[in-house]
């Protein structure tokens, strides 16, 4: 046993005296008393706490169920709509393109709308970056550096290679950028 158990103990017995004697309690019998008093008293606690720990468990499982239900209705939700921009894709690619260009086209277009308003719905939103913003590593991916003589260019994004996207303010994907950096020139025969 260790010495904070011992403590514990001792202390216990200590308080258990000074109630005893504070209770006028003389007998044997009133001390048994006591004690299946005591033991009663610690019974109906640990029950309770029991019971507390067992409504606790189930409150979570019922928020895991209904987790699980919202991010499968979501799921759901989201692949109906894709599925109605497969099925726009097959319709358009099923027509007779030759003939009807115009309408392919047309009908490209209005897919590609479809699909941009159904992302932002879902909460993504494209980065706004272009040639000459400061390089930002917050919302910018260096995929190249570029040498360049003008000092005005550097750190700054020479071309956007990919754009980049936030879910509800979250970066998901960096905008992925060329940046200008100032070099020596090399110039011929040196």
């Amino acid at each position: 046993m260790n010495n904070n158990n011992q403590m514990n103990i001792k202390s216990r017995l200590l308080k258990l005296i000074k109630y005893i004697e504070h209770r006028n309690i003389k007998t044997k019998e009133q001390i048994l008393k006591l004690m299946v008093t005591f033991k009663k008293y610690k019974r109906t606690k640990i029950n309770k706490l029991i019971g507390i720990l067992a409504e606790f468990e189930n409150y979570k499982k019922r928020i895991e169920k209904n987790q699980k239900i919202i991010r499968e209705n979501a799921k759901k939700n989201l692949l109906l709509e894709l599925l109605s921009l497969a099925e726009d894709f097959n319709r358009c690619f099923n027509s007779n393109k030759d003939k009807n260009l115009h309408i392919f086209k047309e009908g490209i277009k209005i897919i590609n709308r479809k699909l941009w308003n159904l992302l932002k719905k879902e909460g993504i939103k494209k980065i706004n970056s272009k040639k000459g913003d400061v390089f930002n590593t917050d919302i910018h991916e260096a995929v190249s550096i570029q040498t360049i003589k003008k000092p005005e260019l550097k750190g700054k994004i020479l071309n956007i290679i990919e754009s980049g996207y936030s879910l509800n303010k979250k970066i998901i994907k960096y905008t992925k950028v060329i940046v200008g950096k100032v070099g020596k020139e090399i110039k011929p025969n040196e």
